[in-house]
């Protein structure tokens, strides 16, 4: 594990943060490295790396097993711990494919931000590499219907609203086109709490 952490209370003993995992092979010869995020919610694999001359172990899928136990592990410490990411998923690249073999296992839907069962998405991503991964039409991201009013804002070391914003400074539909594309590209929740610097 690595020095980057952050300790809550009620987190994990090691913390929160980035870490690496390193695997040795008789103690004396590193032969792959993980690179994971161990977040409130979830443990993030981020990257990993290995000696090629070692590549018949299949240290790929022995560290992605080693973080799911990890995970479960952590999950006895800290119960809001509950998920596994895997980083992304690319359909099209074969190095990517061992991650549709773990079960169960699910993809997140590029428009709806739904979780949708990795054997049922393989399936539409086989006929077209972008694939809308909900069958439901009528879904939509619940979290981009935000109004730019309640996009929170730092403005001369002040938190405003966006409606507040523009009262001081007047209306700017150049601003606020930005402002809906932003809101738009973080959602909801987070437009609603991180603020955007605005002079």
């Amino acid at each position: 594990m690595g020095p980057k952490a952050y300790y809550p209370s009620w987190g994990p003993s090691f913390g929160l943060g980035s870490f690496h995992q390193q695997y040795w092979l008789d103690s004396d010869k590193l032969i792959a490295v993980a690179v994971i995020d161990v977040l409130p919610f979830c443990v993030s694999s981020v990257y990993f790396y290995y000696d090629p001359d070692y590549s018949f172990l299949s240290l790929g899928t022995y560290s992605s097993l080693r973080e799911l136990a990890l995970t479960r592990q952590l999950q006895q410490q800290c119960s809001s711990i509950a998920w596994y990411y895997m980083g992304f998923y690319i359909h099209t690249c074969p190095k990517m494919l061992y991650k549709s073999r773990y079960h169960p296992s699910y993809l997140l839907c590029p428009e709806t931000y739904s979780w949708h069962p990795v054997e049922v998405a393989a399936k539409k991503l086989d006929s077209n590499k972008y694939s809308r991964l909900e069958d439901d039409a009528t879904r939509e991201d619940t979290e981009a219907n935000i109004s730019v009013d309640k996009v929170l804002v730092l403005h001369e070391r002040r938190q405003l609203r966006y409606s507040q914003y523009r009262q001081l400074k007047g209306a700017d539909p150049q601003l606020e086109a930005i402002i809906a594309e932003y809101a738009t590209l973080v959602g909801k929740t987070a437009a609603a709490a991180i603020m955007l610097y605005l002079p």
